[in-house]
């Protein structure tokens, strides 16, 4: 028998120069980006490089980033002319239409937080959900108000109130909050597979990046199209929607009928 040479596991070689060029390259992610802005900073910007270009698109119905940019910034002053604090959240219960970015972006303007609220999921987890954000007003639907007990105690604003503010003003008393990359965007649930749906909180900074990314990655620009297809309340649709709208692209989001 031969004698075996101890060999430390380090030195064993797995790859193969060529491999480990690839994986270098895969994992050289650092790239530069707008440290201390946000979304809405960057939304801002596009809505005045391109005020014309189509934002938003839902059915038959069509948005300029200029018309997103005005009723989003009045329906963010009719929030905070409600009482919404910096910080507090607000609960978006409705079905797949245009108000999934505008009372979003609405909610981030007022310096708020939102909770997207899936109309499919069972009524108790969607009423644990906004209980254990501390929801402290509700964006809905008459058709889609009941779903939400009587308990809720917060604001309640109807969707129609942001159709009439495609024409109309501001709440001239209401002045907008300056945002910070620290503060919180959006709260979304884990699905509850093993116990309680569990809240998970990110900051205008966590979408920033991941928003920053996919607009990199995708090659996201003026001209683009990008289909809006997940679940509201999934973090899949946080990521399209805004890389779409801080590349100066054209949002779809598609029907439940289709």
């Amino acid at each position: 028998r031969g004698m075996m040479t101890a060999r430390t596991l380090s030195s064993i070689e797995l790859a193969d120069d060529a491999a480990r060029k690839d994986i270098e390259g895969f994992n050289r992610t650092e790239v530069p980006y707008e440290d201390g802005v946000t979304v809405v900073d960057l939304f801002r910007r596009r809505a005045a490089e391109g005020p014309d270009a189509t934002c938003l698109v839902y059915c038959d119905k069509r948005f300029t980033y200029s018309e997103v940019d005005g009723i989003t910034d009045r329906l963010a002053a009719r929030i905070v002319s409600s009482g919404m604090k910096h910080g507090s959240v607000v609960g978006i219960l409705i079905p797949r239409c245009e108000h999934m970015l505008l009372a979003s972006l609405g909610v981030l303007k007022a310096g708020c937080a939102y909770l997207p609220l899936d109309p499919t999921y069972p009524e108790d987890r969607l009423n644990l959900m906004v209980k254990d954000s501390g929801a402290c007003m509700l964006i809905t639907t008459p058709e889609l108000d009941g779903i939400i007990s009587d308990d809720f105690k917060g604001v309640r604003m109807m969707t129609d109130e942001i159709d009439s503010l495609a024409s109309g003003t501001a709440d001239t008393d209401a002045v907008l909050p300056v945002l910070h990359p620290d503060d919180r965007f959006v709260i979304l649930y884990t699905s509850g597979s093993t116990g309680v749906p569990k809240g998970v909180i990110f900051k205008h900074s966590n979408t920033m990046v991941t928003a920053a990314w996919e607009k990199r990655f995708y090659a996201l620009g003026p001209g683009c199209n990008v289909t809006a297809y997940a679940s509201f309340g999934f973090d899949a649709n946080v990521f399209d929607t805004y890389a779409t709208i801080i590349s100066g692209a054209a949002l779809h989001i598609i029907s439940d009928e289709i």
